[in-house]
């Protein structure tokens, strides 16, 4: 008989589909008509069942079926192969080679941490820790030496990250400390990842780094979890199974008695509420590494601009930032500037007649991308090309208005010829390793500027980086989300921190429509505890999270009236299940701020309960009803513990 958690094609119909075995026995169901398994992987690929408790759990959480939740366990089985899995030194040589070992010094705030993480890996058992350290206080060389320790003891760490462009310089810093490592996340080929899968299984690697679906990566000897940036959106799946990362993270650590680090400049509400209140998990790293200073932010107020006879006009970079520029130049250091917004521009507007190239299929404005003079949704990703004169009147005044990084980038070639720039966004990184190769770019210093996406905020240490412009501070601050100002201050405080990391001190220059803004100051200053005591007194009022509980119910469809009854239906069948429970508040249904996307209506219901256990109830109740409601045409998405809802 198959082994519990084998993975198997099976038949279904004319189809084969990849599955996981849950349980085998030799007597078939009644009235059920067997069909033999189509095929078996060679090699095997065996879930062991802690991860099969994880993907229950999972499901269960998050509202998931099984199947979808241990399909996104497993990597991805295109073919069947017949081949030999290579080693894990095979793996590690061809991605990198291998550099001689080398350990950082630590210094005493960081080997203070360090001992409290040791301890409670020698120890044992379930210990959550939030390293809660400024930009450049070392918090990698901190968990880095964990998980060597823990290595060193044959255990093995996994350590995830929210961008795929991050894992590289993690996982090199491993491999300099002579770690066997490997990377695990999407852009590798399938091979590669059943390679990585199956080596960690077997033990042969000590270290993985990855992204978000590392998290059910078999590891028996598991010692150390870290999730790094763990306040960064990226952890959080948008499509089923809706997990967030960092959550499973912490369940799995758990379930397995061990220790796991939530390390972060920038920690989110809910983790820094649930664990800064805990004395011996809080470990702080206030100060930069050598005590070097934090970089000085100056806000420049876009509403009033001023000329200067020394610096050149630029209708989207102010003054005070012009200058910084040609001082940096000047100084043969390198800056970053950024922007939230791809493309050249938000929107095409017909001065004739006023239409804005909107997209068919989404309720957005398509945005112009200048370097294939195309038009774009971001949503949907339709294109099409770039017209000389308005489809509807045709007038040839056409207006290209709001800015996104593209433009930026035209106006510092032209504003700046001499300067060697680059762009760093989903746009520039389609190609297969055009991220690495952009990023080694400019920390060989063959780039003075690096121009992109919330890309550049994450935690990459460029240490000739000296100045840092934000082109639009308040870009995101005021979308309908309650998470608006937190991923506002997030941004801005993460990018800030690129700067001055070497030996030079830092400049960050914020421009802003609203430099008043006390999220926006918080981030000026540098300062988490006065932005969450702000902001935390709003949450708790309003019992949002993580003061409250969100369940996310989407209806999507054709046609809004459609789609709206759907929503009633819902909003009653919750409402009818929820009667007699306290502290349960059911909202909408409403549209969605994104009204319309990829075609179809969206609208929304909401679950608001202030504490968790009466909402588990409600939905263990009223899914199953859900689920056997009749509503031909309409997709119902649950979205437990929404990361955001637009």
């Amino acid at each position: 008989l198959p082994e519990p958690g084998l993975r198997v094609l099976v038949p279904l119909a004319r189809r084969r589909l990849w599955g996981t075995v849950l349980e085998a026995t030799d007597q078939a169901p009644r009235g059920v008509a067997v069909r033999p398994i189509a095929g078996i992987p060679e090699p095997r690929l065996v879930l062991p069942p802690d991860l099969i408790d994880l993907c229950r759990w999972v499901s269960d959480y998050y509202a998931a079926g099984l199947g979808e939740t241990l399909a996104a366990a497993a990597p991805a089985l295109t073919a069947l192969r017949r081949r030999a899995p290579r080693a894990a030194e095979e793996i590690e040589e061809e991605a990198h080679g291998g550099p001689p070992p080398t350990r950082a010094t630590l210094n005493p705030e960081q080997r203070a941490a360090l001992a409290a993480l040791d301890d409670a890996v020698l120890a044992g058992g379930f210990r959550p820790f939030l390293l809660f350290g400024v930009t450049g206080s070392g918090k990698t060389a901190v968990y880095l030496h964990a998980a060597l320790a823990a290595m060193e003891r044959g255990g093995q760490a996994l350590v995830l990250v929210p961008e795929i462009a991050l894992a590289p310089q993690v996982a090199d810093a491993f491999r300099r400390a002579g770690a066997r490592v490997a990377l695990y996340h999407s852009e590798l080929r399938p091979r590669e990842r059943v390679d990585v899968w199956r080596a960690a299984a077997a033990g042969e690697l000590d270290v993985v780094v990855g992204t978000r679906s590392a998290v059910f990566l078999p590891m028996p000897r598991l010692r150390l979890i870290v999730v790094d940036e763990e306040q960064d959106g990226a952890y959080k799946q948008d499509e089923a199974p809706r997990y967030q990362g960092r959550d499973v993270a912490l369940v799995r650590a758990q379930r397995r008695k061990i220790a796991i680090v939530l390390a972060s400049a920038t920690p989110s509400l809910e983790t820094y509420t649930r664990l800064a209140r805990t004395p011996e998990a809080l470990l702080r790293l206030p100060h930069r590494v050598d005590r070097r200073p934090l970089a000085t932010v100056r806000l420049a107020d876009l509403r009033r601009r001023e000329r200067s006879p020394e610096a050149p006009f630029s209708k989207h970079l102010t003054t005070p930032l012009l200058q910084a520029m040609t001082r940096t130049l000047e100084r043969n250091e390198q800056g970053i500037l950024f922007l939230n917004r791809r493309g050249h521009s938000t929107y095409l507007q017909c001065r004739g007649c006023g239409e804005v190239a909107r997209c068919t299929d989404c309720d957005v404005p398509l945005t112009v991308h200048a370097e294939d003079e195309a038009l774009r949704c971001h949503y949907c990703n339709a294109s099409r090309k770039l017209a000389a004169a308005c489809p509807s009147c045709g007038a040839v005044d056409l207006w290209f208005g709001g800015v996104g990084i593209q433009k930026i980038e035209r106006e510092v070639a032209r504003l700046f010829p001499q300067a060697r720039i680059a762009r760093l966004d989903l746009d520039a990184v389609r190609r297969r390793g055009s991220a690495a190769a952009i990023l080694r770019s400019f920390r060989e210093r063959r780039l003075d500027f690096l121009l992109g996406t919330q890309m550049v905020t994450k935690g990459f240490d460029f240490p000739g980086v000296t100045l840092v412009g934000v082109i639009v501070a308040d870009l995101q601050l005021y979308l309908p989300d309650f998470r608006a100002a937190e991923r506002t201050f997030q941004l801005l405080t993460q990018v800030a921190g690129r700067a001055g990391r070497g030996a030079t001190p830092g400049e960050v220059i914020m421009q802003s429509y609203d430099p008043e803004h006390p999220a926006l100051r918080a981030a000026a200053a540098q300062d988490f505890e006065a932005f969450y005591a702000r902001e935390a007194r709003e949450r708790r009022d309003l019992s949002y999270p993580p003061f409250g509980h969100l369940v996310e119910i989407e209806v999507s469809g054709k046609g809004a009236e459609k789609v709206y009854r759907g929503g009633l239906r819902v909003k009653e069948l919750f409402g009818r299940t929820a009667r007699g429970v306290e502290g349960i508040e059911i909202l909408g249904p409403a549209p969605k701020p994104l009204a319309r996307l990829v075609g179809r209506e969206r609208w929304h219901v909401l679950v608001r309960a202030r504490s968790r256990p009466p909402l588990r109830a409600l939905l263990a109740a009223a899914l199953p009803k859900l689920r056997g409601e009749r509503l031909p045409g309409l997709r119902v998405a649950v979205d437990v513990d929404p990361n955001q809802l637009l």
